[in-house]
């Protein structure tokens, strides 16, 4: 009972948005490619919707078939919560991940507490709750530059700070989105005192202010980023087996 309680909390909170993401078509939904270099690492997927100061979004990533040589991390994860002053605020979040790493986790956060569950089988542990928004609602769906000082992934906070805004214009192929825009600049630091840059452009798209474009600098490594998709499901497995095609020569 101990295990269960956890997730039927967490599925008490999260209710409306399970039921909207397997009942009734999403306000919006948006596909990212994820990418290092020239290797196309995987889709992130959200479906995100809003109604007045209440919002909700159902996320999933999966790593490509090539990326899935090198690294796997497919995972489910949600947010519900409320605009305040033009800002998020996350009130319950959920992630479900396996990963080559981690396996099988699970981590609920609440408003009085958090819980995880580092492998499947393992009893869930209370751990502190971590502080601001969560990173997918600061970054990638706040409409103006997240200007708060915490994010977090479910589990760990981060300190954040927007180093820079400004207006531009965001070229790409037409398998991207193209336009005008916003780039925000971050800096991360987390609990260990590592410092990340985080580059996002947002746009307007029908209606709405979402990133368009977001990367994160990594020393030593090729930089993550993600990239609105315009275009459709078939030329993006085309685009995957082109990678795997590239590394299988190497």
């Amino acid at each position: 009972m101990r295990r269960i309680l956890p997730v039927l909390i967490a599925a008490i909170l999260l209710l409306p948005m399970w039921s909207n993401a397997t009942s009734i078509k999403p306000a919006a939904t948006y596909r990212y490619e994820a990418r290092m270099a020239f290797l196309n690492a995987g889709v992130l997927t959200l479906d995100f919707d809003r109604k007045g100061e209440v919002y909700e979004f159902l996320g999933v990533f999966k790593t490509s078939r090539a990326m899935n040589k090198y690294y796997t991390w497919n995972g489910q994860f949600a947010s519900k919560g409320q605009w305040q002053g033009g800002n998020p605020k996350t009130e319950a979040y959920l992630t479900l991940s396996k990963s080559s790493d981690d396996g099988y986790k699970v981590t609920l956060y609440g408003p009085k507490e958090t819980r995880r569950m580092r492998k499947a089988g393992e009893p869930f542990e209370t751990i502190p709750t971590p502080q601001g928004v969560d990173l997918i609602s600061a970054l990638f769906l706040s409409p103006d530059c997240y200007k708060g000082s915490k994010v977090h992934d479910g589990e760990d906070d981060y300190e954040i700070r927007l180093l820079n805004r400004k207006a531009r214009a965001v070229k790409a192929t037409e398998r991207y989105y193209s336009g005008p825009g916003i780039q925000c600049d971050y800096e991360v630091r987390d609990n260990k005192d590592r410092k990340r840059r985080i580059q996002v452009a947002l746009a307007e798209i029908s209606g709405a202010t979402v990133a368009v474009a977001a990367s994160i600098k990594i020393p030593l490594l090729p930089d993550p980023s993600f990239r609105l998709l315009i275009a459709d499901a078939g030329t993006l497995e085309r685009a995957e087996k082109s990678s795997a095609d590239v590394l299988g020569g190497l």
